[in-house]
């Protein structure tokens, strides 16, 4: 039985136009040297210009620019059928749901529960066990930091 057979129909995928996003040594000393990648992949629209799409189409720059795929509170396994549609599976982000903020990618790598040793090439958390773990001890490690209370994202990119 197909993984995708199990999920409810309610799952939403929404898409996003974004610039693309390669940390520079100011991103760098400003996360503390936690996050080492050569690109990042967010829902934090603090990091990435970010205009919200009707489809996955849509004619955009290769050079700079990319189609996020957002699952807001997924499942437990990556939507497989992203991946035939030339989607790439990034990870997971924590996200502020009022703000838009990652837990991640834009806390200055304040939370000592966030596993920064895991993160993917792209900054994110590469299972929604991570993802799940770290969302529950931010919350339990640090409830008086209002970034603390996130929500799992499932992030994929189309690079066109």
């Amino acid at each position: 039985m197909s993984v995708e057979y199990l999920r409810p129909n309610w799952i939403e995928i929404r898409y996003f136009g974004a610039t693309r996003f390669c940390p520079d040594d100011s991103y760098r000393e400003f996360i503390d040297g936690k996050i080492c990648c050569k690109e990042i992949v967010s829902f934090d629209c603090c990091l990435m210009d970010m205009y919200e799409m009707e489809s996955a189409e849509s004619p955009l720059r290769p050079e700079t620019e990319q189609i996020v795929a957002v699952i807001f509170r997924p499942n437990i396994d990556p939507l497989e059928r992203l991946e035939r549609e030339g989607f790439e599976f990034c990870g997971y982000d924590l996200v502020e749901e009022s703000t838009s903020i990652s837990a991640i990618t834009d806390c200055g790598g304040a939370f000592a529960s966030i596993p920064y040793d895991k993160l993917t090439e792209f900054g994110l958390l590469p299972t929604y066990k991570d993802a799940a773990l770290a969302q529950l001890a931010l919350v339990e490690e640090d409830p008086d930091e209002g970034h603390a209370y996130c929500i799992i994202c499932e992030l994929w990119r189309k690079l066109v």
